[in-house]
Parts: structure tokens; C-alpha cells; sequence
């Protein structure tokens, strides 16, 4: 109570100081005396921000969720994949996609951001929320020998299984047995008209525990779409 008696206190005493200043003044006694106030504001703003989106996130059903790594020719820019993808599903308000482009991994590196982006990728795939990972031919024979994926043999349907059976890469899996452990995005949407060292395929993998097998199948027809 004594707090808030000395604030109205406070506030009374500016009110009159501002009365008898000009425009100008009234910004600067404002900006010096409030700026405390302000940026507090501010920062309870940003919070309840954060907070209601992360509030609105746990109510919506996420129906795909994929990684894109080491994407050096920005070829997968995760936010309009994102958003096409979801147009293209006709997706409701109250469904939505996630993907994440920002990832970066080079095994055995100790820089802060190759391990942050390793650690992410090994905890989605342990929580089983990751239902996909795109990344360098290099690193897709890393992680099919690390986690579980489907044979894409097994997994994709006839149409598809006819469409992408050369661009099928097959190599150990994390139980001993040769298998399509990725699909080539060469002759993806994503990768037309790109041929440098820096946009080398990319291959995609699918994690065998997804809980999305419908919709995985959706981004893959998205992904090959013939014109």
C-alpha cells in the first residue's frame, strides 16, 4: 500500500511539473523520467507475447513437423514452404506445419551453433516430434545409421515408389540392413534450375515412428509435383 501511495504521490507531483512546461520539455522529462517505466512495459509486452503465442501453439495440431540442415544455396526457405504447404493441404486455422531452416551441422565441430543445432535435432528425434530431416548426402548416411528410418521401398505408395525409384539413396541403417534410407531433392521444386557445389542434393529422410504417414506422403506428391 505504501508503494502505491508513493506512486500516486509520484505521479501527482509530475503532473503539475508538466503543466508548466513547454512541448518539447514535456517530451524530455517523459523520455528521462519514464524510460525505466517504459522499458519494463516494453519487456512485460514482449513476455505476454510470447507467452499467449506459445499458449495459442499448444492448442493447434501440428500435422507435420520437418528439420532442413546445412542449407547453403537457401533452398529451403522453411517459412514459405510452410506457408505453400499448408495452402496446399487447405489446412484449417486451427492446423499447422512446422519447419525449421536454421539448422546447421558439421559432425565432430565444437562450435557453439553446429553442436546447438546437433542437440536439437537428437532431442526432437528422441521426443518423436521430428517426422522428417533434409540435409546433405554426407549427414543423411550419418543419421540413418543413428535413428530410425523408414525403407522408403516400404513406405512410399506405387504412384510414388514409380516416380523417385532413381532417386532412391540406399545405404546402412541403424539396424545393420541396406535399405532407401533418403530420398534425392535434385529433381525436387526446390532444387529446378540449380546445379553449383554449393546447392549439391539434398537428400530427405523419414523418421519410421512419424505419426504423420498421410501427410509425409502429401509433402513428398508436393515436393515431386510434375508441372
Amino acid at each position: 500500500m505504501k508503494i502505491l501511495q508513493r506512486l500516486k504521490t509520484s505521479l501527482a507531483r509530475d503532473r503539475e511539473t508538466l503543466k508548466t512546461l513547454s512541448l518539447r520539455q514535456k517530451l524530455r522529462f517523459i523520455l528521462d523520467y519514464y524510460k525505466g517505466w517504459a522499458f519494463v512495459l516494453l519487456c512485460l509486452s514482449m513476455a505476454g507475447f510470447y507467452l499467449g503465442d506459445a499458449w495459442m501453439q499448444t492448442r493447434r495440431e501440428t500435422v507435420l513437423e520437418g528439420f532442413f540442415t546445412n542449407d547453403d544455396g537457401n533452398l529451403f526457405p522453411a517459412g514459405n514452404i510452410a506457408k505453400e504447404f499448408s495452402q496446399y493441404l487447405n489446412l484449417s486455422p486451427r492446423q499447422q506445419v512446422i519447419f525449421d531452416d536454421s539448422l546447421y551441422v558439421l559432425i565432430g565441430s565444437s562450435i557453439d551453433y553446429h553442436t546447438a543445432s546437433q542437440g536439437k535435432i537428437v532431442a526432437y528425434v528422441s521426443a518423436r516430434e521430428l517426422d522428417f530431416l533434409v540435409t546433405t548426402k554426407e549427414l543423411a548416411e550419418y543419421y540413418s545409421q543413428s535413428f530410425p528410418v523408414y525403407d522408403l521401398e516400404l513406405f512410399l505408395p506405387d504412384n510414388l515408389m514409380k516416380d523417385l525409384k532413381d532417386q532412391l539413396y540406399y545405404t546402412a541403417a541403424s539396424d545393420g540392413t541396406v535399405k532407401a534410407c533418403a530420398v534425392s531433392l535434385e529433381n525436387s521444386r526446390f532444387a529446378k534450375g540449380t546445379a553449383s557445389a554449393q546447392t549439391a542434393p539434398h537428400y530427405l529422410m523419414v523418421f519410421s515412428y512419424t505419426r504423420h504417414p498421410d501427410t509425409m506422403i502429401r509433402f513428398l506428391e508436393y515436393a515431386f509435383e510434375k508441372d
